[in-house]
């Protein structure tokens, strides 16, 4: 007990100080500002600064209506599939499958083992996740969605709701989620964006999970109305009353059981054959326990449900069949751009607010459906597989052409700083792609900066952005991958 404290009150000190002593240095750092590099001496200390030309606070962004010209054909699945020499080709074998995965995990991207957790968490290990987030987010400027400043008490009164476990390791408990839940980095629902920010991005939403999700329960707040658990792929604060609590046997079951693949952008889940007592909907690469088919348009499934305890209870459910798969899909290039090309037009959701997809999600559920297990983030993602870096001062041909020369359609990733994408072929010597993406930020010449949204999944080629001042998306791209 001490010894959290201790930690506590020396993270608060740190904060304190850093404040304090950016204060004193007026705010003077300076990033990607537009022309060329230079240097400046501040208080005897040498610090680059990079484009230094003078902004103009008060000038407002410009918003940019987004308009898609390319044309409709391109905008289906097939007319890609059709560009490839062997579209059904196996890619990766179940077990060539299981060795990727095994390869993915062992880069210690995130991905976590739930059958084969030790079923122990120890007291160091939680304190030092809280605190290192705590000073995280206290450093940044934040508001609440209405402008009000959020202050660093707002953060310390959040820590200490948390009940970590005084013993230096205890017991995890184990569950299953019986809805959809917003992951969160601390236990509130309360949404908090950037100072200043048009997007209005919730930063403390970490990721979100559907119906039938296994988690590891490693610590709750005092209340226990909040639990902070782990997935597979990630980590976070989601409500207790959203989960069923079981034992470990069971659990294991569970993760063990022939599946059910949903395959749709969103299935609805179903308490009866006749399919008119709705439950619920789970988003593309959610899996269920399979039961049964029944005739040639449902299929019958497990179905967590938490009793007036908090314990397990399993019942039937029905999706329809069209909307999902008994077992995962075979890794093929048709599948992949099949899959994709289900959410086309389908809402952006950062963080997978709202029960939609940000651009590493969408990725993250399509490669859920071969059983591919990806981690949670785009800079883990590119990661992942045979990966080809590119050189950013070449121009953009050179860039294209290596792309073209070397990806594969509906397997590869095209990244760049905050954004991936799906590689889905070349059309007139361009590489295209789909992705889901919130928008387009960027500045002129003249330091103007423009907002251009498109909040959706769509195609597109890399040069999108090129209206402003280097800053298509080909322009920033670093690197591309292979998932094989």
């Amino acid at each position: 007990m001490k010894n959290k404290y201790l930690i506590f009150y020396f993270y608060i000190f740190l904060f304190c100080y850093s404040y304090a002593f950016s204060q004193n240095y007026n705010n003077c750092s300076i990033s990607h500002t537009g022309v060329c590099y230079d240097n400046v001496n501040i208080l005897e200390k040498r610090v680059k600064i990079q484009n230094p030309i003078p902004i103009n606070y008060d000038k407002k962004e410009k918003l940019i209506t987004f308009e898609q010209t390319i044309p409709r054909y391109m905008k289906i699945s097939g007319y890609w599939i059709s560009k490839i020499e062997e579209p059904d080709k196996i890619i990766l074998t179940k077990k060539e499958i299981k060795k990727l995965n095994n390869e993915i995990y062992n880069l210690h991207l995130g991905i976590s083992n739930l059958k084969n957790h030790s079923g122990k968490v120890k007291q160091s290990r939680l304190e030092e996740t809280f605190l290192t987030l705590l000073n995280l987010l206290m450093k940044k400027n934040l508001t609440d969605i209405n402008g009000e400043p959020i202050l660093p008490e707002f953060f310390i009164d959040l820590y200490g709701t948390i009940d970590i476990p005084q013993q230096d390791v205890s017991n995890v408990r184990y569950a299953i989620t019986t809805t959809y839940n917003d992951v969160r980095l601390f236990p509130t629902d309360q949404k908090i964006i950037s100072l200043n920010s048009v997007t209005k991005i919730d930063r403390l939403q970490e990721e979100s999970i559907d119906i039938g999700t296994p988690v590891i329960v490693l610590c709750q707040t005092t209340d226990s109305l909040w639990s902070f658990v782990t997935t597979e792929t990630e980590e976070g604060w989601i409500k207790t009353e959203n989960i069923a609590f079981t034992n470990k046997k069971t659990f294991n079951k569970w993760i063990d059981c022939k599946k059910v693949v949903i395959t749709d952008s969103k299935a609805d889940i179903f308490l009866d054959k006749e399919k008119t007592d709705f439950l619920e909907y789970a988003r593309m690469g959610a899996k269920f326990p399979y039961i049964s088919k029944k005739g040639n348009t449902t299929i019958c499934i497990k179905i967590p449900i938490r009793d007036n305890d908090g314990f397990l209870k399993i019942t039937k459910g029905y999706l329809d069949y069209i909307e999902a798969n008994i077992g995962f899909l075979k890794y093929t290039q048709r599948n992949a751009l099949n899959l994709a090309f289900n959410q086309i037009n389908s809402p952006y959701g950062w963080g997978g607010a709202d029960g939609e997809q940000d651009c590493s999600g969408y990725l993250g559920q399509i490669y859920s459906c071969f059983g591919i297990l990806l981690p949670e983030t785009s800079v883990q993602k590119i990661k992942c597989g045979t990966v080809i870096k590119l050189n950013k001062q070449d121009d953009d041909l050179i860039k294209n052409s290596a792309i073209i020369d070397k990806a594969m359609a509906g397997i590869s990733f095209i990244y760049l700083h905050g954004h991936i994408m799906l590689y889905i072929g070349e059309e007139n010597n361009k590489p295209y792609v789909i992705h889901s993406v919130l928008g387009l930020k960027s500045y002129n010449e003249k330091n103007e900066k423009a907002i251009n949204y498109i909040n959706k999944t769509i195609v597109s080629d890399l040069e999108i952005g090129d209206e402003f001042a280097g800053n298509s998306l080909i322009d920033r791209t670093s690197k591309f991958n292979i998932i094989k």
